[in-house]
């Protein structure tokens, strides 16, 4: 993903600066919402320097070259209802773009070096500066030159520019180089995945960021599979009655090949009435899978189904969502 609004997205994110001089800011979190709950860290920055990729806890959650961490909402009807970004810290807002549709990167044919879409840069002094990227059409609140606190309110989380999902893509910059806020300029020690860095986070910001490297983004019950783009998933179908196929569907974050993944759906008397593993192949950074079942030819009963995901990783359950609807 290609970042055209600052100078250019493709920055040597693995050459990360010495230990942090004098000036660096503390930063709160960029989005007003609950990590785990209303919103997902979908990616990291990347340290791989090589064409491999690698987050700051030695796993994969991050992609080649990527230079901030991207903050997601579940689903376009969370972008709707809306959620506050705001300034990670005091500073005075250099640039602001506002204009850009909210329309997923894959509807655009172009788009014009406005990969960051709707954005605002902010600098904190001593050569840090931020940027909020993907915001919401008219959402930006602030103009260049204003002064902001911080936690002031900027805008809010949406879809513009290179972007496939509903997020907020959070850069760091000192001297016009990214900086990890995960760990500050000092490079990770090689995959130590028991460290908790607060690098540049304030202590309250860094309580609410436990790293999770695999996750349930959404996940329903259907009668027919929905589109694996969240903006073509708006809204996800439903169930369509007594003699419609019944089907479990998830999107998750960080699958990998080999883990085990577990569909079943109880019916209204808490009988299983579908029963369903498998591995998973391949998996990667986004992983989309269902499964599911023709209406027996006497239709289901009318009342409340169960689905349950299950995803394994050496025994252990990694990601779970259970989901109910019901049949009329």
């Amino acid at each position: 993903m290609m970042h055209a609004f600052h100078l250019s997205f493709a920055l040597a994110i693995a050459a990360l600066q010495p230990p942090l001089p004098d000036g660096a800011p503390a930063l709160g979190f960029p989005v007003e919402c609950v990590v785990g709950e209303s919103c997902l860290i979908q990616k990291l920055v990347d340290h791989d320097p090589g064409p491999g990729r690698r987050d700051y806890r030695c796993g994969l959650l991050t992609t080649n070259g990527h230079d901030g961490v991207d903050i997601r909402l579940r689903t376009m009807a969370d972008m709707r209802t809306g959620f506050a970004v705001v300034a990670a810290a005091p500073g005075t807002v250099l640039r602001t773009r506002d204009g850009e549709p909210v329309r997923s990167v894959e509807d655009r044919a172009v788009l014009d070096g406005k990969d960051a879409g709707n954005a605002v840069v902010i600098d904190h002094g001593d050569g840090w500066q931020t940027q909020y990227s993907h915001l919401r059409q008219g959402s930006i609140s602030v103009r260049p030159g204003q002064r902001v606190g911080s936690g002031e309110r900027i805008g809010l989380i949406g879809l513009s520019g290179n972007s496939e999902f509903p997020h907020l893509h959070f850069t760091v910059r000192h001297r016009g180089e990214a900086v990890d806020p995960f760990v500050g300029g000092a490079v990770p020690a090689p995959c130590n995945v028991e460290a908790r860095p607060a690098g540049l986070w304030t202590a309250a910001a860094a309580r609410s960021l436990g790293y999770a490297p695999t996750a349930v983004i959404a996940g329903g019950l259907a009668s027919t599979v929905p589109p694996k783009a969240v903006a073509d998933r708006d809204p996800p179908p439903g169930l369509g009655g007594r003699q419609a196929p019944l089907i479990l569907w998830v999107d998750t974050i960080g699958a990998r090949a080999g883990d085990r993944q577990h569909f079943s759906i109880a019916g209204p008397d808490g009988q299983i009435v579908h029963d369903q593993q498998s591995l998973v192949e391949g998996g990667g950074l986004s992983w989309f899978a269902y499964s599911g079942k023709r209406a027996p030819p006497t239709g289901w009963p009318g009342g409340r189904y169960t689905g349950r995901y299950l995803l394994k990783r050496d025994g252990a359950t990694v990601a779970t969502i259970e989901t109910s609807e019901t049949i009329k």
